[in-house]
């Protein structure tokens, strides 16, 4: 009897076209899968798709306003530099934080184009606080909005540390954009320089300046330092409200006993992580 190479090498048993159980499985899976794939992908609804959309809305260019005197209005367009991390305050609607109302967390990033994340609208808290023109003064109370980043205005807000409201890594007095405008999301710029803070209170607000931004209902600081925090958009670092004052001593007492100042007087100079600088077009 004379024998083919397979059969003499154990060749396949069965033809190709014969089947046997549950030979179309795998052909109605890889069926289905591609079905699911080409659903997504028609409603937008792939990971990838929906990062760059995410992307997309919140980088939309906004432009910055350009004061004509150099001074700080209200209703003008700004972006929030901070000198210690090198970053612009910025609001990340990917992010959302649990709280009483909508709120998501806010960092400060290296993006230096004006985009709906990172443009604040410098917002008066009253009409009624003793200033008769539309520009910026030093211990005057404003508002800093968010104003198209989602479909509603979100403010920057700030709350006494809690177990459950504290920033994310450093556990310190937490900084995030809140949907309601109420007494936590006042704040009020200051001179950095304490020993003219006093002299300057009520001076009109240059654009450009270097300036400390102060929580009015818990009177800590606006706060950036080198704390990474991972985001869609990179690595940028963390906010919070926080008092980076020297430790030096300041002789305080001594001054006080020669009645040189009083004991309202903050003679511990703030530390970078304090110091922001209110940017507008033009410069």
């Amino acid at each position: 009897m004379q024998f083919t190479p397979q059969q003499l090498t154990g060749g396949p048993k069965f033809h190709h076209t014969c089947r046997i159980g549950n030979w179309c499985e795998d052909l109605e899976l890889d069926e289905i899968k591609l079905k699911d794939y080409l659903k997504k992908k028609e409603n937008g609804n792939l990971v990838v798709l929906e990062k760059q959309a995410k992307l997309e809305r919140s980088l939309q260019p906004m432009e910055l306003s350009t004061p004509s005197d150099g001074l700080l209005r209200f209703g003008m367009n700004a972006m929030i530099f901070n000198h210690q991390s090198e970053g612009f305050l910025a609001g990340n609607a990917n992010e959302k934080i649990p709280k009483t109302n909508f709120a998501i967390a806010t960092t400060s990033g290296p993006n230096r184009n004006p985009c709906v994340r990172n443009v604040f609208t410098l917002e008066r808290a009253s009409p009624d606080d003793g200033y008769d023109d539309d520009v910026i003064h030093y211990g005057q109370m404003f508002r800093l909005v968010l104003s198209s980043l989602l479909d509603f205005p979100v403010y920057l807000h700030s709350e006494p540390v809690t177990p459950m409201a504290a920033s994310k890594y450093t556990r310190r007095q937490e900084v995030v954009m809140y949907s309601k405008p109420n007494g936590s999301t006042l704040w009020k710029v200051l001179h950095p320089d304490v020993k003219m803070r006093f002299e300057m209170e009520g001076h009109e607000v240059p654009a450009g300046d270097q300036c400390v931004l102060q929580h009015v209902q818990t009177g800590s600081f606006l706060s950036s330092d080198k704390v990474p925090y991972m985001t869609l958009f990179g690595p940028e670092f963390e906010v919070c409200g926080h008092a980076a004052l020297s430790t030096n001593k300041t002789q305080n007492l001594c001054a006080e006993k020669s009645g040189e100042i009083t004991g309202d007087y903050a003679l511990r100079r703030h530390g970078l992580p304090n110091i922001w600088t209110i940017a507008v077009g033009g410069m």
